[in-house]
């Protein structure tokens, strides 16, 4: 299969016009940063982070991502595939396999290891304190893996073009490093929560490189335990730029509080798990990031020889922070004007290592997120929490009363599998029945029509239709089914509202405009300046950073570079 896919990227993948590339590409995501952020609060931010993206860069204010599960594995295998999960595979974090009859992970596999080995007999914990507001992963000895992305990368085309290309993907979480690099990336690395450790998978590296088996070992997790997260600014000027201090329905974080300040011990008196999490939970993990981001640059050599480079950064605490405090909140308007710190530190030390002019940017998000429905209720929206498991057992007991009111199907459940918004019914139980699988699912899609809290509902038939361009949602809904892995029905929530378990905090994952909406600049070599109305997705930064460097956009690219953004100066 991989040799396949080499030999694909090679055929499509010739220089186009390699006489003066950038030395180093970037890619820089910020793990929900809603779209709006920078300019609602562009006033507030210094004059070399993100500022200095705007006004020297050029700046898509329109850009949103054409799908319908706005998540973080999606959003990550999109940016630098070009192409959309119908494409590439990775529809949401987590579907159900048919094939196994698990749960499966977009980015981990049973095939690999983390590296470094964990210390026994310390068990493999769930990655989500039941308070936390960090992505939940599956109870699983899995390590990180690119396997089942189905698109090439740009990572992929340059390692095919000159192998001595180097790619680098880094984040907190293993999704968002691994996905955009691709499958022979030279040092992809992420943050381990249970013991503080920067790991990797046995996939790319049987051990650490040196310059992350020294950060380890100096324990640069530890730095900021027991630290007091405060404002940068006063009360007076959060109150006057986003919502109250105490917004209802926030999350108390990982033993952090509802307000102001927040602790970082995580409840321990030394550092362990729920100090890791806390410190994921806040922006001290984007400057530890940033740190190790720093590292690699120095240690590898990127943008440094005369060969085109890769580097993927994937800022993750703004992500842990907005499930928590809610986009509305202080805590999400403190981590964004910290952000624009870390943007403008991460810009100078490119331009001391790599040189100004010497490299080309792309900054984008994953997605964006939801009010809290309690804020969006003050501003006269409609908005509530819903329990998905609730919508799930309804089906379940309606499906039964139509197709086995004797009950003879005992315990076997004609749902088996209820992952995200999307329903897998048991094929087997309806064939037993005798019932046609597109039947079952258009009675189960038109119970779930009628349920308080419901927009739209999909079947499969129903997604191998086309949809109008005046129908965003539905266009949407078919770029995120794929036939192998998504399942019977799938259904849309009611602008905000919260279709899930959550009693507090906030979510993502819909075709509305608040979880499609992101932010897109690029800046540096190659790109003309300017603010841009057009209306692109975030996927055109493969084909951007591609034509930059010189190279083909990877195979299965789709989305083409923005009219006017490159020059050949």
């Amino acid at each position: 299969m991989r040799s396949l896919l080499i030999a694909l990227i090679l055929l499509t993948a010739s220089p186009l016009d390699a006489a003066d590339p950038p030395k180093l590409l970037v890619l820089v995501a910020f793990d929900q940063m809603r779209g709006d952020y920078l300019q609602r609060w562009q006033k507030l931010f210094g004059t070399d982070g993100f500022a200095r993206l705007q006004q020297e860069g050029a700046w898509y204010q329109n850009c949103h991502y054409p799908y319908a599960h706005t998540q973080t594995g999606p959003g990550h295998a999109s940016m630098l595939t070009g192409c959309a999960p119908d494409q590439h595979g990775i529809i949401m974090n987590q579907w159900y396999d048919r094939k196994t009859g698990v749960a499966v992970n977009c980015s981990q596999s049973d095939r690999y290891e983390r590296v470094p080995a964990l210390p026994n007999p310390l068990p493999r914990e769930e990655f989500k304190d039941p308070k936390s507001s960090v992505d939940a992963e599956p109870k699983t000895k899995m390590a990180g893996s690119p396997d089942r992305i189905l698109a090439p990368t740009v990572g992929d085309v340059l390692k095919a073009i000159n192998p001595k290309s180097k790619v680098v993907g880094l984040s907190f979480k293993d999704r968002s490093a691994l996905l955009p690099v691709g499958k022979d990336a030279d040092a992809v690395y992420w943050l381990d929560s249970l013991d503080g450790m920067i790991v990797t998978s046995s996939c790319y590296r049987s051990s650490l490189h040196p310059w992350v088996a020294d950060f380890n070992r100096e324990r640069v997790a530890d730095r900021w335990f027991d630290k007091e997260w405060v404002r940068l600014g006063s009360v007076e000027l959060y109150n006057q730029n986003t919502g109250p201090e105490k917004g209802e329905g926030a999350s108390k974080g990982i033993r952090q509080g509802l307000s102001f300040p927040h602790m970082i011990d995580g409840g321990n008196s030394k550092p362990g798990k729920s100090y890791y999490e806390a410190l994921f939970n806040s922006p001290f993990g984007n400057d530890m990031l940033l740190e190790l981001v720093k590292r690699a640059i120095t240690s590898e050599k990127l943008g440094q020889d005369d060969v085109t480079d890769l580097l993927v950064v994937s800022f993750s605490s703004n992500d842990a922070i907005g499930h928590c405090w809610g986009p509305d909140s202080h805590e999400v308007l403190d981590v964004t004007l910290r952000a624009d710190g870390v943007m403008a530190d991460l810009l100078k030390y490119l331009d001391q290592t790599v040189g100004k002019g010497n490299y080309t940017l792309a900054l984008t998000a994953d997605h964006g997120i939801c009010p809290l429905p309690e804020f969006s209720t003050t501003k006269g929206t409609p908005a509530q929490r819903l329990p998905s498991k609730a919508l799930a057992a309804a089906l379940e007991k309606h499906l039964r009363a139509k197709y086995d009111p004797e009950g003879k199907a005992g315990k076997a459940n004609f749902i088996e599998s209820f992952q995200g918004a999307w329903f897998y019914l048991d094929q087997t139980l309806l064939g037993i029945r005798g019932i046609d699988p597109a039947v079952a699912a258009r009675e189960a899609a038109n119970f779930i029509a009628k349920q308080d809290g419901v927009y739209r509902v999909f079947t499969r038939a129903d997604l191998a239709r086309d949809y109008p361009l005046n129908d965003p949602v539905g266009q949407r809904m078919t770029r995120s089914f794929h036939p192998e892995r998504s399942g019977d029905v799938a259904f849309v929530a009611e602008p905000f509202t919260l279709l899930d378990s959550m009693s507090v905090g906030t979510n993502h994952g819909s075709p509305h405009r608040y979880d499609t909406h992101v932010p897109l600049l690029f800046y540096g070599k190659n790109i003309t300046p300017g603010i841009r109305p057009d209306a692109v997705t975030p996927q055109s930064i493969a084909a951007v950073l591609s034509a930059s460097a010189g190279v083909a956009p990877p195979e299965k690219a789709a989305y083409p570079v923005p009219p006017g953004l490159i020059n050949s100066k």
